[in-house]
């Protein structure tokens, strides 16, 4: 299993990532800087730690910056290992 900088680095290109950490929430932003596009997701603990819910709401986002002319390709991502946030 990933850590969840393994799988955002995944996506890149197109996509950039940021990550921060926001009190007990994680701010995730991701930018397609041809386009130029970009998504935000604040993720809990629980959500961080729950693999298959991290990858369904990361799928979303994808999903969302594609909908915003991104040609990132909408693929099933690796899973994360919550034991390794990062």
């Amino acid at each position: 299993m990933a850590t969840i900088e393994e799988v955002l680095d995944h996506l890149d290109p197109p996509l950039k990532h940021h990550c921060e950490e926001r009190g007990d929430t994680l701010h995730l932003t991701l930018n397609d800087p041809g386009i130029p596009a970009s998504v935000e997701r604040n993720l809990t603990r629980r959500e961080l730690e729950n693999a298959v819910l991290f990858q369904v709401i990361l799928l979303y986002a994808v999903n969302e910056i594609r909908g915003k002319g991104s040609h990132v390709p909408l693929e099933v991502l690796p899973m994360i290992d919550p034991l390794k946030l990062f």
